[in-house]
């Protein structure tokens, strides 16, 4: 099987491509509707559907600054060849979870305050420049990578680091773990259709845990290649197919253009919530709501 992108496919249709985040992928599987919700919501909006925003979770604010401060040392070693002094990894985390509650955040019982915000990303990020830094040689840091698969969908993604040896992507996660092999498989495949040599992916976990608790020390996960590339040309796959029963319909299925059902609802996933999905609870999805008694 070709496991490269076409990164020189024509762009000559209709509509302007639709750009994927590699991120998006793993949630897909768990449920295509709220996939649909957070990616083409213009799409859904324009098809006559009201969608609600979500809120902005401290948990994502907590990661994002985690990873700038890991993204930040790296990149300084890939230029140097050394790491920078501690405290100028620390710093930049500090002020990006700063930043990222400015606009509004929902925190939660791990992360009950700016205050302890600032304290888990500064333990986070001298775990990471404690356990995995010194052994990363880095050669892109955080650069995005595209490539066309179709005439209708670009994959895009930015994988946290690309380590020259032994020739593997790494990627940073925080938080609880999860099933992010699709993700991981199009950051390989985008690294190799831009000419770089991928031989193995790697997971970076660092855990958001309770400051009344010692910070656990990362843990580092190998990923099987040819399984995540697999994997998410797989969900690229069913995104292609759903894309265009949503555009065009789908006779053999009695679904027409626009109808929310060209993506299937998953209302037993663990992130069935207004709180996850932002057409939980309107007319794009009521999946959830339970069926009235007889």
């Amino acid at each position: 099987m070709n496991m490269m992108l076409n990164s020189t496919a024509l762009r000559s249709s209709r509509t302007a491509p639709l750009v994927i985040r590699a991120s998006s992928l793993s949630g897909y599987p768990d449920c295509p509707r709220r996939w649909a919700a957070r990616q083409i919501p213009r799409e859904i909006v324009a098809a006559g559907y009201d969608l609600h925003q979500l809120p902005n979770g401290i948990g994502a604010a907590v990661g994002t600054a985690v990873h700038a401060g890991a993204a930040l040392a790296l990149t300084e070693k890939a230029q140097t060849g050394n790491l920078p002094p501690l405290d100028v990894a620390t710093d930049c985390a500090v002020e990006t979870v700063r930043k990222g509650i400015r606009d509004g955040v929902i925190y939660d019982s791990t992360t009950g305050s700016l205050t302890v915000a600032e304290q888990q990303v500064v333990r986070m990020t001298r775990a990471y420049n404690a356990a995995v830094a010194p052994l990363v040689q880095p050669v892109l840091v955080e650069e995005r990578l595209e490539a066309q698969v179709t005439a209708e969908i670009i994959v895009s993604g930015q994988q946290d680091v690309l380590a020259r040896e032994p020739h593997r992507v790494r990627d940073l996660k925080t938080g609880k773990r999860g099933n992010h092999k699709p993700q991981l498989g199009v950051y390989a495949l985008l690294a190799k259709t831009h000419g770089y040599d991928v031989q193995g992916l790697a997971e970076d976990f660092i855990e958001r845990a309770s400051i009344k608790k010692p910070q656990p020390d990362p843990q580092s996960f190998l990923h099987d290649l040819a399984g995540a590339e697999t994997a998410a040309w797989s969900v690229i796959r069913h995104i292609q197919t759903d894309l265009k029963i949503w555009r065009e319909g789908d006779p053999v299925q009695g679904i027409e253009p626009g109808d929310p059902w060209a993506f299937a609802a998953n209302p037993s996933s663990k992130l069935c919530s207004d709180r996850f999905c932002p057409a939980w609870g309107t007319a794009f999805c009521r999946e959830h709501q339970t069926d009235d008694k007889e």
